[in-house]
């Protein structure tokens, strides 16, 4: 059985650049299906085949940008002729799955049916699964589309292997966990599977797996994520209800090796590790840190966190092992905001966190959001305020959108906001919607245009690129210079073509 498993594209078809990055998730996926027997390749169609696709904002339209963008991807979707499309077409053509698993998030929904449609007019008979956060929360509205055959709910490594088994005619539709299918007519959903207690047993992201390997780097296939469960209550997020409360982590021996191997196979200097809250077991961190520090493997990394969840002792210990950068939850400056999301750090907590960062060597980032339901124009000078006194590397702000799986989108719809049956293939995300229930919309855009067009200049600061580069700089001059030697010629040789072309076009 040949199993294509599908990232469909968002970020590419609005023309925004983005770093291209490995789709962990359907690397375990491949990786357990290939172990048991079975052909599985990765295509991740969102990242683009040439930068010539990407159209970057300037301060002027950042916030502007997102709706232009949004109804661009809305376009294509619609534009059949599209290159994109004939991308996809081309792989299924070349490829000739017996079924395609297609990961998605709510905002993916319109490419996913898009490509589901593709599929079934490539081949009728060729089974389409959705799996990933937005079908497992909207399992019955994602098996009202006639194209596709079936839902995964949670974690998907063993309920597609057992999905592939059943579909070989080993065993029934009705034994496979975590399974949601059509039957008759009627939605039937499986139990849910247990979450798998030991993720050491599940092997490797099978990162040979992907089509189109030009479209990533060393960098990009150096994602990696040592646990799965979140115990935080963040009303925006859906992580907690997706991968459960409880925290597994990985053994510090099982990560070094899957790092070693990213090192010898691909000559990944640096590592990406994408939890929710890493340092959220301080043992067990420990544990890794001393491991990359006795292994000599000799990489740097980067990862998110809480503020609440780190002090000097662990920074330090993390700066050794080869921390560059640590980015961090705020949210909001307001403590009234955060009681509402249930983000229970104080202020104090995160410019204590920020400049402790700091005084270790390790860059720091902020993300920040805005647009709650509840928000007042006090709270968004708090949330201003705070992010000025950081002094941060680098800040990121995002406008709250609703998502499925979050307490914040049961809210939503409870309180009239959101329809209880939304079009998700055309569902309005800011500023296209609006959430904000006590501040009027144009002092609410001017408000965030102004904060918007500051966080453009403070990142774009030569002092602030410095304070978000120097801690990585530093690490690769004693570790591995001949890494950052072809860095800097790199930026230099780019440097010199937009030069040249400047002058040409003069």
């Amino acid at each position: 059985m040949r199993i294509l498993l599908i990232k469909p594209p968002y970020s590419r078809l609005k023309g925004v650049g983005q770093s291209p990055y490995f789709p962990l998730g359907l690397g375990y996926i491949a990786s357990l299906l290939r172990e048991n027997g079975y052909e599985a390749v990765i295509y991740h169609a969102e990242n683009p085949k040439s930068k010539a696709e990407c159209v970057f904002p300037d301060a002027d339209m950042t916030f502007n940008f997102r709706s232009k963008s949004y109804h661009r991807y809305l376009e294509i979707l619609k534009d059949d002729t599209h290159f994109v499309w004939a991308e996809v077409r081309q792989t299924l053509k070349d490829y000739r799955p017996d079924m395609v698993g297609i990961s998605l998030l709510s905002v993916e929904v319109g490419s996913a049916l898009k490509i589901s449609q593709l599929v079934k007019e490539y081949n009728p008979s060729c089974y389409v699964l959705w799996g990933g956060l937005h079908p497992s929360f909207m399992a019955d509205e994602s098996l009202m589309l006639p194209e596709v055959d079936f839902v995964i709910r949670g974690e998907g490594e063993y309920p597609t292997l057992e999905l592939c088994r059943a579909l070989e005619g080993h065993t029934p539709l009705s034994s496979v966990e975590s399974l949601s299918f059509k039957e008759n007519g009627k939605i039937i959903h499986n139990p849910v599977r247990m979450a798998v207690e030991n993720v050491d047993d599940i092997p490797f992201p099978a990162r040979d797996a992907v089509l189109y390997p030009e479209t990533f780097d060393f960098k990009s296939l150096g994602s990696m994520i040592v646990s799965r469960g979140c115990p935080f209550r963040c009303t925006f997020c859906s992580s907690r209800n997706f991968w459960d409360k409880k925290v597994r982590m990985r053994s510090p021996g099982n990560v070094i090796k899957e790092i070693q191997l990213l090192k010898e196979t691909y000559g990944t200097n640096f590592i990406m590790f994408w939890d929710d809250s890493f340092t959220i077991n301080r043992t067990v961190i420990e544990k890794y840190c001393k491991s990359l520090i006795e292994s000599k493997v000799n990489v740097s990394w980067k990862t998110a966190t809480r503020a609440d969840l780190i002090d000097e002792p662990l920074l330090e210990l993390m700066t050794k092992s080869g921390c560059v950068k640590l980015e961090i939850g705020v949210e909001s400056g307001s403590d009234r905001i955060k009681k509402i999301i249930s983000k229970d750090v104080s202020n104090e907590q995160i410019k204590k966190a920020f400049s402790l960062i700091s005084k270790k060597g390790i860059g720091v980032g902020g993300f920040f959001m805005a647009g709650f339901p509840d928000e007042t124009l006090e709270d968004l000078a708090e949330t201003f305020k705070l992010m000025q006194e950081l002094k941060a590397g680098e800040l990121a702000f995002n406008i709250f959108d609703p998502m499925p799986g979050s307490t914040e989108y049961e809210k939503c719809i409870a309180e009239g906001l959101v329809p209880k049956n939304p079009d998700w293939t055309n569902f309005p995300f800011w500023p296209d919607a609006y959430y904000v229930k006590n501040i009027k919309r144009e002092d609410f855009d001017n408000y965030v245009n102004m904060i918007a067009r500051w966080l453009y200049d403070y990142n774009n600061k030569f002092a602030t690129k410095l304070k978000r580069s120097r801690h990585l700089i530093l690490y690769l001059l004693k570790n591995d210079p001949l890494f950052l030697i072809s860095k800097v010629f790199k930026y230099l040789t780019r440097r010199k073509k937009v030069h040249t072309a400047g002058v040409t076009g003069s």
